[in-house]
């Protein structure tokens, strides 16, 4: 992968993590369309620009959460959910998708 294509990529996670659709799909879609190999590396590369959109929520909302326990719960309620459906479907999805 070369700088631009890491630029490239970095731009549609960006535009993509906080609409209601899968930023993981489009980065997927858009590794393809650039013609980047299945590795290890671009996987890695992958998490860690999708981790760098968690840990600025997490640290823009960290002081609301921990003074509002009623939303901390709702938050953690809400993972529940989808926690249990990621977890049942996961062999699923990767043989499917990966």
């Amino acid at each position: 992968m070369n700088f631009i294509q890491s630029i490239i990529l970095g731009v549609v996670e960006g535009l993509t993590e906080f609409l209601p659709i899968s930023s993981t799909f489009h980065l997927i879609v858009t590794s393809r369309l650039l013609s980047l190999p299945s590795s290890d590396f671009i996987k890695l590369f992958e998490v860690v620009i999708q981790s760098g959109a968690i840990f600025a929520l997490v640290f823009l909302y960290l002081k609301t959460l921990f003074q509002d326990k009623k939303l901390l719960m709702n938050v953690i309620y809400s993972f529940i959910p989808t926690g249990l459906v990621a977890f049942s479907l996961h062999n699923v999805i990767k043989t499917v998708f990966f």
